[in-house]
Order: C-alpha cells, then sequence, then structure tokens
C-alpha cells in the first residue's frame, strides 16, 4: 500500500496535466459553438456548405457526434490554415498512442490493471479529449500497474507484448485509423472528408474489436509467428508515417512550430478560434502526459537497477528528438527502448551460463 502512495504522490503532476486540458479546452464551449452547425445539420463557412448526415443510422450516436463533425470541420475542410495542419499532425500521431495502449494491454501482468482495459479509455478520449483522458488513464497505470522490478522477476511470458494475437494491430491501426485521417484532410470533395469525420469517430472502438476477432482467428489457425520480426517492423512502419508527416508540415506548413501547436492564452471566441485552441490544449496535455509516462518508466527502470544514470539522460533529451521526428515517432522509439530493457532482464537469481 505504502509504494501505491508514493507512486500516486509521484505521479500527481499528470493530475495537473488532465485539470488543464480539461479546463482549457471547455467542452461546453465547444458544444455551445458548434451548436448551430448541429441544430441546422449544415456546415457553412467562406468556401462551401456541407449537410451533415446522420451516419450511425442510431439516434443517440448521431445526436453525440454531430457537433464534432463541425468542430472537426474547420481543420478538415481547412477554412482555418492553423487548425489544418496542426490538427492533421495531430490526429496522425494518435495511431502510436492506440497501437501502445492496446500492446500493453496484452502484457500478462497487467491483467485486470487499467492497462488491461485501454479501449474504455480510448473510446472516453473521443468524447473528452485525449489531453483531458491520457493523464488520468496513466496516472492509473503507474499506481496500480506492476513495477520495473516486478516486471524483471515475472518469466518473460508474462512481460512480453509480442503476441502472435497482436500480428495484425499495427495493420488495423493504419486501416482504421491512419487510412481515415488522410481520407478527412485530402479527399477531393468535402462531402467525403464529411464522410471520413463521421467514419472516423469511433475508430479506438473498431480498433479494439477488430484487434480481438482477428488475433483470435490467428490463434485459431495457428499462424506462424516471430515476435522479433513481424510486429516490431510494422510497429516502425507507424512510427516512419508519423514522422513524416511531421517532417512534412515543418518543411511546407507557412505557420511556426509555437504558432501551431501552442494555445493562446485568453478567450479565444467562436466556432474556428476556440476549436482550434481546444485542439492544440488536446495535443499538448495528450503527448505531455505521454512523455512524463515516459520519463516514469525510465525512473522505474534505473530505480529497479536495470539502466544506468545516463539513460535519464536521454530521457531528458526527450524535447529535442520531438522537435526533429515529432511525437508520435518519439514515443515509439521511447517505448521500443524501454520494452528492450524489459525484455532482456533477467529474474534475479538467473545467470547465463
Amino acid at each position: 500500500m505504502l509504494s501505491k502512495i508514493l507512486r500516486a504522490v509521484g505521479a500527481l503532476p499528470l493530475l495537473l496535466v488532465a485539470a488543464w486540458s480539461f479546463q482549457t479546452m471547455d467542452l461546453d464551449k465547444i458544444a455551445a459553438t458548434a451548436m448551430p452547425s448541429a441544430l441546422a445539420k449544415t456546415i457553412e463557412w467562406d468556401g462551401g456548405k456541407v449537410d451533415i448526415i446522420d451516419f450511425h443510422g442510431v439516434a443517440f450516436l448521431d445526436d453525440l457526434w454531430r457537433g464534432g463533425t463541425a468542430l472537426f470541420s474547420v481543420s478538415s475542410f481547412g477554412y482555418d490554415s492553423i487548425a489544418a495542419w496542426q490538427v492533421f499532425t495531430f490526429l496522425v500521431d494518435l495511431g502510436p498512442i492506440y497501437a501502445i495502449w492496446i500492446l500493453e494491454s496484452t502484457r500478462g501482468a497487467h491483467k485486470w490493471s487499467p492497462a488491461y482495459i485501454p479501449t474504455l479509455f480510448s473510446v472516453a478520449a473521443q468524447v473528452l479529449g485525449i489531453g483531458s483522458v491520457a493523464p488520468i488513464f496513466y496516472f492509473l497505470c503507474i499506481v496500480f500497474g506492476p513495477s520495473a522490478s516486478s516486471l524483471a522477476a515475472s518469466p518473460p511470458q508474462r512481460r512480453t507484448v509480442w503476441h502472435q494475437s497482436n500480428l495484425l494491430l499495427i495493420p488495423i491501426v493504419l486501416i482504421l485509423h491512419t487510412a481515415e485521417i488522410f481520407g478527412m484532410f485530402f479527399a477531393e470533395s468535402y462531402d467525403v472528408r464529411h464522410y471520413w469525420t463521421w467514419a472516423w469517430q469511433l475508430t479506438p472502438l473498431w480498433i479494439g474489436f477488430a484487434n480481438i476477432i482477428l488475433g483470435q482467428a490467428i490463434r485459431l489457425l495457428r499462424v506462424p509467428f516471430s515476435p522479433s520480426a513481424a510486429s516490431k517492423r510494422m510497429l516502425g512502419v507507424l512510427a516512419l508515417v508519423s514522422a513524416a508527416v511531421w517532417i512534412y508540415t515543418l518543411a511546407l506548413s507557412p505557420h511556426s512550430i509555437p504558432t501551431l501547436f501552442f494555445p493562446e492564452t485568453g478567450p479565444q471566441e467562436g466556432l474556428i478560434l476556440h476549436s482550434r485552441k481546444a485542439l492544440q490544449a488536446d495535443e499538448v496535455a495528450g503527448y505531455a502526459s505521454t512523455f512524463l509516462w515516459l520519463i516514469y518508466a525510465f525512473a522505474d527502470l534505473y530505480a529497479a537497477g536495470l539502466i544506468g544514470t545516463v539513460w535519464l539522460v536521454y530521457a531528458a533529451l526527450l524535447p529535442l528528438v520531438t522537435l526533429a521526428v515529432g511525437p508520435g515517432a518519439t514515443y515509439v522509439l521511447g517505448w521500443y527502448v524501454r520494452e528492450s530493457i524489459l525484455s532482456s532482464a533477467r529474474p534475479k537469481g538467473n545467470s547465463s551460463k
């Protein structure tokens, strides 16, 4: 119990990030600014007009997400240039988060801990914002999840994430998430972009279901599988996509990094300005909490005697790596290094002959 209390105290900054995100995004204001479009079932801007469709055919779901399609139209239709660049990179970089959360959930040592139910949190993030949900998720994982020392003492099958059931996870993320984001931003007609915006709203749920169903199929079919090869390479592909989008943005965007990614401190009125501020805050908080979790994870490895002091210095360099290749690719890199260290750790008392 004492160790959990100490871990909770150490992880309190994550809850501060969640509180900042929730306050800055101001979901009530988002709903109010999107309400005229939702009620009229029409999105209008200086460059055109699109009728809001009923996508799900279920009144509750269509009512829940209708305002969200207006919110994302600001960026996906491109009538706010700053939002168009920022939100595209932001949403692409959610792919690594979805993938790694699910990979972590399949670690045997995480069974029945908060990390075991990532889809619940990722779906909640679609409603409340990843910046408000991710810090709480990471906080719970730190407090109630296994420490690095207990993972290192576990048998390899309880600490690995490279299971046969995860063979198709990355292709699932690329098809059900990344491809839809490209459709949202690059489809030729606004009506098609609007369609893909609807399709993406419940993507985390479909990713979770698809991975479970296809994972079971792989087990039943006894597909040959090398965890050190296929899954790791595919995770690298996901990181490369995020890095390419980040570099593309830095190279071609007419806006500076602070303008693109850091929200204004004062109130912003209207759908365009407030949605820009809200989604900037969402991204900042989402990845600030992700990198805090990574830093905690490396500190945990250090406390367990699995790494030396130099690795803490490397963890402190995350901002520079992020500037070079973007947050999504940096997260994959940092997580993969941690995973490699955990995988190579030997339980105490074991030694190679």
